[in-house]
């Protein structure tokens, strides 16, 4: 064991490897689990969560997005092509993110993707900006059971916040569309004892940092469970430019909006940013141990955040190669032993690293 923590920790002691994972020393169990998720040369088991992108067009040009400045408009994932990856995998994964850089709804063949998951017992869930609900949409979405967990974008309480920060989108409208799929949700939920998970999804900024304590309450208004802040992720100028700076971000320390969040009624999820930069060989992140996206087009990257800006690392394709070779390769593994020791160049531009 001991061989082992100093091969995943790169020279830091046994001890200070747990204190940087904040794992118990004498609980086996959490030293199990560090050995069973950190070993960057060879992962006990492949990603519990996959995320397949179901689209890459989007209806919608958000400046925190860096698809809003390509000028490639994307294409579609058809349902021979998600079967054909799923054929390609080693395993099955238990549960598939079906969303990627663009609106997942835009896809005119979504709700057969869905059900291509569904022939094989694999959980679906999905991020959407809500501005293509309709009560078809709805229907489509409850008659499906393995839908177990969906998120929608709010970024803003007012229209000329929400509709500054998701271009094309009309706040009134998205509102009133989302606010019946809830009541239809809500009926469905009860009257079957469904358990679905129906969150909100809110990207950070700038411009819409004094208006959380009100997105909080909307969203406990309009029925959601819960409520995920995260901050920008400045891939580039723009996105840069609608970064929170340390001196406006007092007043949204993660204890208070938890406390707001109770106070209104819907659970407030995270906060994705750290209050000190960790210690250079401090395990900063466990996406590349327990997460994958494979792109509509067959390219596998090892995280969500980076995957729609040209930072973005492939460790390989999936129509081009065994996913068991890719997961195990030499770029993904130089890719986890740099996470584990803090060094990885590619998540500099994330807050949470």
């Amino acid at each position: 064991m001991a061989m082992l923590l100093s091969a995943i920790t790169s020279n830091l002691t046994r001890k200070r490897f747990m204190e940087c994972c904040r794992i118990p020393l004498r609980r086996n169990s959490y030293r199990k689990l560090a050995i069973r998720y950190l070993n960057p040369e060879r992962p006990a088991r492949y990603p519990q969560t996959l995320q397949i992108e179901a689209t890459s067009k989007c209806n919608l040009r958000c400046p925190s997005c860096p698809h809003a400045r390509e000028v490639d408009q994307g294409a579609h994932l058809s349902p021979d092509a998600l079967r054909a990856m799923l054929g390609r995998l080693p395993w099955t994964p238990p549960r598939v993110v079906l969303s990627g850089v663009g609106e997942p709804l835009a896809n005119p063949r979504y709700f057969e993707l869905v059900d291509v998951l569904a022939e094989r017992n694999i959980q679906c869930q999905f991020y959407s900006n809500g501005t293509l609900f309709s009560a078809r949409i709805g229907a489509e979405i409850l008659s499906r059971r393995n839908i177990f967990k969906i998120e929608i974008s709010c970024d803003g309480a007012s229209a000329e916040i929400f509709e500054g920060l998701r271009v094309g989108a009309n706040f009134q409208h998205w509102r009133e569309r989302i606010g019946q799929f809830m009541g239809q949700a809500a009926a469905v939920r009860r009257e079957q004892r469904r358990r679905l998970g129906m969150g909100v999804f809110t990207v950070l900024s700038r411009t819409n940092a004094a208006e959380i304590p009100q997105i909080i309450r909307l969203s406990a208004e309009l029925g959601f469970d819960d409520i995920t802040i995260l901050d920008a992720i400045p891939f580039d100028e723009v996105s840069a430019s609608l970064h929170v700076p340390p001196a406006e971000y007092a007043d949204l320390h993660p204890e208070r909006l938890a406390a707001l969040g109770r106070a209104a009624g819907v659970k407030v999820v995270r906060l994705l940013r750290r209050e000190a930069t960790p210690p250079r060989a401090h395990v900063r992140c466990l996406l590349p141990w327990n997460f994958a996206l494979i792109r509509n087009g067959g390219d596998v990257a090892p995280c969500h955040a980076l995957f729609s800006s040209d930072k973005a690392p492939i460790m390989g394709n999936v129509f081009q190669g065994d996913f068991r070779d890719i997961w195990h390769s030499p770029r993904f593994r130089e890719y986890r032993r740099t996470s584990a020791a803090g060094t990885n160049p590619h998540c500099r531009v994330c807050p949470y690293y």
